[in-house]
């Protein structure tokens, strides 16, 4: 078929609908792939931000009260490959004296969960403990991933933690330093 006619008649040859679809398919494979790595990275950056906080919040609740804790009673020691925490805190004052809370804990205790999909649960989970009441902070802490330093009325406190997604590590750490004031 001649230019000439296949103009009148308004048609594509077959070898052009062929190239216009191959065109079409490559475009559309590239905007999906383009659209598939941005929603990763949206994803890991969301799962990052999570853990981060995570790991913040664990992190300041524990120099918040350490800020407060009576120097000569705080000890520091290790558990479980991390450090430990016990202090006591000031809950009230009788006939001019401070009244102590009882000993609060920090440390790490296995968790159920095998974050990084390594097949270990080897794992930690970030509590405090005081008497029989035992609460959760964060799970995901790194073998070793909580750490607490003192130097004279200083405390420095450290969080790491880490969880896998969609294969890829994701770990982060969250530091803080207190100065004793009791």
């Amino acid at each position: 078929m001649n230019s000439a006619s296949r103009l009148a008649s308004g048609g594509f040859a077959f070898t052009e609908v062929l190239i216009g679809a191959g065109i079409m398919i490559a475009v559309g494979a590239a905007c999906l792939g383009a659209q598939l790595a941005a929603t990763n990275l949206m994803n890991e950056s969301a799962a990052s931000a999570v853990l981060e906080e995570r790991a913040i919040f664990a992190a300041n609740e524990i120099a918040f009260e350490t800020r407060w804790a009576d120097g000569g009673a705080l000890l520091l020691s290790k558990f479980n490959g991390s450090d430990r925490i016990d202090l006591r805190i000031p809950v009230g004052f009788a006939s001019g004296a401070t009244v102590w809370s009882t000993t609060i804990t920090y440390r790490v205790v296995p968790s159920p969960v095998d974050s990084n999909s390594n097949g270990v649960v080897d794992e930690g989970r970030l509590v405090r403990i005081q008497g029989t009441t035992t609460r959760v902070l964060c799970d995901d802490v790194v073998p070793g991933g909580f750490t607490a330093t003192r130097v004279q009325d200083n405390v420095a406190i450290q969080v790491r933690l880490l969880k896998e997604l969609f294969g890829r590590p994701i770990a982060v750490t969250a530091a803080t330093s207190v100065t004793i004031r009791n």
